[in-house]
């Protein structure tokens, strides 16, 4: 088994022997953190809640997980955004704003707002 730098995190996809049994444990997940992913649409799939966090992409291009509240899409406004529909486009800019502009402390309240509800 691999060392890994934050020992209490768990790599999922070691000990799921199918994707089945990662939409089960999804299923049973209070909240799902993702970027706009797979795992997003998987999670959605399985009506588990997602915040879900936006960069170069944006949810209204047509990848928004299924039956997700907006609010639980977490980003920030820019007029270069989007800037990149698959999200595999280097900033024009050079900063990631649209990341780096994202406060944790947001996206945390978001996650905190779904488990106490």
């Amino acid at each position: 088994m691999p060392v890994y730098k934050f020992q209490s995190c768990v790599n999922v996809g070691q000990h799921c022997e199918s994707m089945y049994q990662e939409l089960i444990l999804m299923s049973h997940l209070d909240v799902m953190l993702s970027m706009d992913s797979a795992n997003m649409h998987l999670a959605s799939l399985t009506a588990t809640p997602v915040v879900s966090v936006w960069g170069a992409t944006h949810p209204l291009a047509g990848f928004f997980g299924f039956n997700q509240p907006r609010e639980n899409a977490i980003q920030v406004d820019l007029d270069c955004r989007p800037c990149s529909i698959f999200g595999n486009k280097p900033c024009k800019r050079g900063d990631y704003a649209c990341l780096n502009n994202i406060p944790p402390e947001r996206i945390v309240e978001r996650i905190t707002s779904i488990i106490n509800n």
